[in-house]
């Protein structure tokens, strides 16, 4: 499997101006994995020699969730969202970057871009 969409993509199209979230030495692996999600979801439906501009703007969206959610874990995998360190405290968050979250956000990350493509129907 291929990833769908290259840096330049990313730097030039996607972000339009803003802010990278994903270093050029990191994207091939967020893109690898965000094009992961987008295959299993559309049942390898998309033809790599012609990729479309949605799959490859999802494809950019869900990298930056994967990359984000990842920047935020610690070392044994829980996000920590406050830390004291006079008495070695730490609060870890339970809500909007949980892995549960995150998954609901890159199934609304597929559907706002590939919900009318044709590309989610489950039929034959």
């Amino acid at each position: 499997m291929t990833a769908y969409v290259e840096y330049e993509f990313y730097a030039n199209d996607y972000l339009n101006g803003k802010q990278n979230v994903i270093d050029e030495k990191d994207f091939s692996y967020w893109a690898f994995m965000a094009s992961a999600e987008i295959a299993r979801n559309t049942f390898n439906r998309i033809d790599t020699a012609a990729i479309p501009d949605e799959a490859r703007y999802c494809c950019c969206e869900i990298a930056e969730k994967l990359c984000a959610f990842e920047k935020m874990k610690d070392d044994s995998g829980r996000i920590l969202q406050s830390y004291g360190n006079d008495g070695e405290t730490g609060t870890y968050m339970a809500g909007d970057m949980t892995e549960n979250a995150v998954n609901n956000s890159i199934h609304k990350i597929i559907r706002k871009w590939l919900g009318n493509t044709g590309l989610l129907y489950c039929g034959v």
